[in-house]
């Protein structure tokens, strides 16, 4: 299909369309802040401008909270049909730091010898709708660049939308999900050759900001040399453990699992969790062999610039600066790498 040329309203009425057949997934204003939430108006959508919404879109492929399966105790014991199969979805307005988290989440819960079977039913039935936003709107707490993310890349989306202004969008199809969701489209008009000569000149002007010193291999490796180091002291004296970092994350998957049951009928349910609580590393004997917040910090930082790189080739952070912007304590995640890179420059003198 050739490009489009979309207004604002253009699509509201797309994301009505689509709503009145599956679920749909998109930035809108609650209370006073941008969230990813479910919508059945077109007319609810809210694209803020630096193209981040607060929360990530995560909990569309990893609820918070997921039966796994359902069971029966006593002498009729048995464990009953899993959950019922997930209804198509759209998760529309993601940045490209968002796609990327999808990425990644593809990556862990995709894996061998044990995919994961309900992620990968939900993402087949997921269609994922981009957007890109221009370099000079890009949010100060943000640093997707630096990890080699451009604000205009289209790469592993269904349909990707460019804006020329601000009520002007060029509408890309990138698969076989986005020419099917495509047809939903109101009556509009072919991109124009001048429109699509102005989208090349923006998104070369956003790719020649990129870089990927964050996500380099000479980054992670001194990483990992900090490891028994006192360098983490600081960030865990200051942390309180809240774990809003992770829950906000779009690539942060760790998760518990707890039985839920009433007389004789349960079921298994996959809560979400984070490595920076007390309790998630202590064993049922008692031992935690984590006792302080320096060494779950630790865990978090490694997890994302080292394990992710080593077992998956790919950072565990899209650089979307979320952790930034709400940590109570003003541990900044950005300024911790600058400190890491600036410790490995003296080391190499």
């Amino acid at each position: 299909m050739h490009p489009k040329i979309l207004s604002l309203g253009d699509i509201e009425t797309l994301l009505t369309n689509l709503a009145s057949e599956q679920r749909v997934m998109a930035p809108v204003m609650k209370d006073g802040l941008t969230e990813f939430d479910w919508i059945t108006d077109g007319q609810a959508l809210h694209l803020p401008p630096g193209g981040v919404p607060r929360g990530s879109m995560k909990e569309a492929l990893l609820p918070r909270s997921e039966v796994l399966f359902y069971y029966r105790t006593g002498e009729d014991s048995e464990a009953t049909a899993p959950p019922p199969p997930p209804e198509p979805q759209v998760l529309f307005g993601l940045h490209p730091c968002d796609v990327r988290g999808i990425k990644v989440l593809d990556a862990v819960f995709g894996s061998e010898p044990h995919p994961d079977s309900l992620y990968l039913a939900r993402r087949a039935v997921t269609t994922v709708v981009g957007i890109g936003v221009v370099p000079e709107q890009k949010p100060t707490f943000a640093f997707f660049d630096k990890l080699g993310i451009s604000p205009l890349d289209p790469i592993d989306t269904d349909l990707f939308l460019s804006p020329l202004d601000d009520d002007r969008f060029v509408l890309e199809v990138q698969t076989e999900k986005g020419e099917k969701l495509a047809k939903h489209l109101p009556d509009v008009p072919d991109a124009e050759e001048a429109d699509l000569e102005s989208l090349r000149t923006l998104r070369e002007a956003a790719a020649a900001q990129v870089t990927d010193e964050l996500s380099s291999e000479d980054l992670r490796s001194f990483i990992e040399s900090l490891f028994d180091t006192e360098f983490w002291d600081e960030m865990g004296e200051r942390c309180v453990g809240c774990g809003s970092c992770a829950y906000l994350c779009p690539t942060c998957h760790c998760f518990d699992i707890q039985d839920e049951k009433h007389g004789d009928l349960g079921c298994r349910v996959r809560n979400w969790d984070t490595c920076q609580f007390e309790i998630f590393t202590k064993h049922a004997s008692g031992h935690n062999p984590r006792t302080a917040q320096n060494q779950r910090i630790r865990q978090r930082i490694l997890h994302k610039f080292d394990y992710g790189n080593k077992n998956f080739k790919m950072p565990f952070c899209v650089g979307c600066g979320r952790c930034i912007l709400v940590c109570p304590v003003n541990n900044d995640l950005l300024k911790v790498l600058k400190t890491i890179q600036s410790k490995q420059a003296e080391k190499q003198k």
